[in-house]
């Protein structure tokens, strides 16, 4: 009578802490939206990443981001990390005014063999939301219940339309349940609204990932 109490008590939880079918929220409490500052060592290199995918309101990234080339022979890959890649082959006819460098960089969200589906915006994986900073739609370090809050100061003119332009974006983000294959991860930029990514180019394949992507290059000692 006592086990039948607790698998119903049991039960009863994990019905509380599903949705929709949803399991539990999937957690990231490693990854932090803080970039660290880098000393450079032998092997690492400075790449002048020139564009704001990753842009979370202080033009992160742009035209300094310190690579190792190498951590991917020591280390698995993990979801959060910020990989430099190739860039790879993308429907130009249903895109036809991107034009993408060789180089870029994006975070990964779902690794090899997890199925990723996306919901107003909102990141699923395997059917439970990624609870992360990088979980969810964000235009330059705000998300769409910061931009919301930002209509509601009843901002005019070109501001307000912003804004407005911004939030339907980020809540039209909408992905069907696609298993990410063997031998790939699935990178979206931390600025949706700027970010060519797995939305549009699919699974990365891992071949095509050239290094992890570290923090900021420290400055250089004072003369």
């Amino acid at each position: 009578m006592k086990k039948t109490i607790r698998y119903t008590v049991l039960f009863v939880l994990l019905l509380a802490g599903c949705k929709d079918g949803e399991g539990p929220a999937l957690k990231d409490e490693t990854t932090v939206p803080d970039i660290p500052v880098v000393d450079m060592k032998d092997g690492y290199f400075i790449y002048p990443h020139r564009h704001d995918n990753m842009d979370r309101g202080d033009h992160d990234f742009e035209g300094r981001a310190v690579i190792d080339p190498n951590y991917y022979e020591r280390h698995p890959f993990k979801r959060g990390e910020i990989v430099y890649f190739q860039n790879p082959d993308f429907d130009h006819k249903k895109y036809p005014r991107i034009t993408l460098e060789k180089m870029s960089i994006s975070r990964i969200v779902a690794l090899p063999g997890e199925t990723i589906e996306i919901k107003k915006g909102q990141i699923y994986v395997d059917r439970r939301k990624l609870d992360s900073f990088y979980g969810k739609a964000h235009r330059i370090g705000s998300d769409i219940e910061g931009l919301k809050k930002g209509l509601e100061q009843n901002p005019d003119g070109r501001t307000r339309q912003n804004l407005e332009h911004a939030i339907k974006d980020l809540e039209s983000n909408q992905l069907d349940a696609l298993r990410v294959p063997d031998g790939h991860v699935f990178v979206i930029g931390d600025d949706w609204f700027r970010s060519f990514d797995s939305r549009h180019f699919g699974p990365l394949p891992i071949d095509s990932i050239q290094g992890k992507v570290l923090g900021y290059p420290a400055p250089p000692p004072a003369k």
